[in-house]
């Protein structure tokens, strides 16, 4: 058995109005169709067409969310964002560094809800049409869908939901030249403008007897990259990933919004191959969890799992990676602390071990997450927070990264419907390998959003 300590590792994130997801060397896998292009200003013009065609458009609503005859609810929400990002590729010292570019971002949405007494349906569908006005090749349209249902008994109570993303977008990964290869983290901010389909979805049945309650649930991850994959140095290249975990969880009420658990969880991960590489990690996991849910003040909820993870690789893990049997901490925590109707700070953490997206390789995820919310008044609200996220690599990869963000924002909403929001997030990409320098970056993102949604 294997007992690592971690070594020393924010990813940027955007905030607030906008937040919402067998191959041969050189032969794709995917091909990108053509998005529509704006070009120079002209994007802004036609975002802010986009939103007034949106504000003034049809909007049907046929009963309401809590109609005894289980009428539908269909509601339409327009919003359009422009960034400047200075510092597109992540990169400081290459031929891409500090390649900047505005960027407009188009997000319609269309939400359903269904909701006849015990049974709630909600369907969601935002797609994402975004343009780098001084990167072309960047540009990428991101459907996103979400289905949740949920059946409520007197003591039982069933969720199923699922998302799925299918981003079209370039089909080529880049190049990076740089001491140290990728950017720190390995660039998620880039790969996600990748052709790739990512699917989560999860069941769970919640049985209460008395005090007590029974919690079996089951979740799985699909992360279908569709780039081309090929051997030229530096060239980063995309593997697919998935996830499915099992499990169930023994609790008990100690108050009359909070309960503790113990849980159990059987994982498996799997790692496609690269090219002709031979290595894989694949692997199953054991994890005995402790946890702590619900109100355990008025004006503090929390969400705590923690617990041991016994893990096991597979025969394709190279003969360095050392024994195939490893103890890890896996951990996942949410903190919600309110002062009166003004103020909400918002706390998460988690930790956890999977496969690299580019193959060849395995991590631990370490992400620290703030976020303070201050109302003003009925029409000012301003925001700040944080994030610190952390790749540590298992032998015998040497890759352990930091990014690092701060973010601040001020939101006005002009009338329930109608919202102006301007951000700003600063990005720092850090390394804690010598000789990788090519990995650490800063990047600044200054934008203004608008937003008009249908109550």
């Amino acid at each position: 058995m294997k007992v690592r300590s971690r070594r020393s590792g924010f990813q940027g994130h955007s905030s607030g109005i906008l937040d919402s997801l067998g191959t041969e060397a050189g032969v794709r896998r995917g091909t990108r169709s053509s998005p529509i292009r704006v070009n120079g200003g002209v994007g802004m013009f036609v975002a802010l067409g986009f939103l007034i065609a949106g504000c003034c458009g049809a909007t049907a609503e046929i009963g309401s969310p809590g109609d005894a005859n289980g009428d539908w609810k269909v509601g339409l929400t327009a919003a359009v964002k422009e960034t400047f990002d200075s510092n597109v590729y992540l990169q400081s010292e290459t031929p891409l560094a500090n390649q900047a570019s505005f960027v407009t971002m188009l997000m319609p949405q269309v939400a359903l809800a269904w909701t006849p007494s015990p049974l709630s349906v909600r369907l969601v569908y935002l797609p994402e049409v975004t343009f780098f006005h001084a990167e072309p090749s960047e540009d990428y349209v991101a459907h996103r869908a979400n289905a949740d249902l949920t059946v409520q008994g007197t003591t039982t109570v069933v969720d199923v939901g699922g998302s799925l993303v299918v981003i079209d977008g370039d089909s080529m990964g880049l190049t990076w030249t740089g001491p140290g290869g990728a950017p720190a983290t390995g660039g998620p901010a880039v790969r996600d403008r990748r052709d790739a389909a990512v699917y989560r979805g999860s069941v769970r049945l919640t049985q209460e007897l008395g005090a007590w309650l029974i919690r079996p649930a089951f979740t799985i991850y699909s992360h279908d990259f569709r780039t081309v994959q090929q051997t030229t140095p530096g060239y980063q290249n995309f593997v697919d990933r998935s996830e499915f975990i099992v499990g169930a969880d023994l609790g008990r009420r100690v108050t009359e919004k909070s309960r503790v658990w113990l849980g159990y969880r059987y994982g498996e991960q799997d790692q496609s191959r690269l090219l002709q590489y031979p290595e894989e990690y694949d692997n199953h996991f054991h994890r005995i969890l402790a946890g702590i849910e619900g109100a355990v003040m008025r004006w503090l909820q929390v969400s705590i799992a923690l617990g041991p993870e016994l893990r096991t690789y597979g025969d394709g893990v190279p003969v360095s990676f050392g024994s195939h049997d490893v103890q890890n901490l896996y951990a996942e925590a949410t903190i919600t602390a309110t002062a009166g109707k003004s103020d909400t700070l918002v706390v998460t953490v988690k930790n956890f071990e999977q496969p690299g997206f580019s193959g060849r390789s395995v991590y631990e995820e370490l992400t620290f997450d703030l976020s303070w919310r201050h109302r003003l008044n009925d029409h000012w609200t301003v925001g700040a927070g944080g994030r610190a996220y952390n790749t540590d690599f298992l032998y015998p990869v040497r890759r352990n990264d930091w990014v690092l963000s701060a973010n601040g924002l001020l939101n006005f909403a002009l009338t329930r419907k109608f919202s102006v929001e301007a951000s700003y997030v600063f990005e720092d990409g850090e390394t804690q390998d010598p000789g990788a320098s090519g990995r650490e970056y800063q990047r600044h993102l200054l934008a203004l959003g608008l937003k008009y949604a249908l109550r």
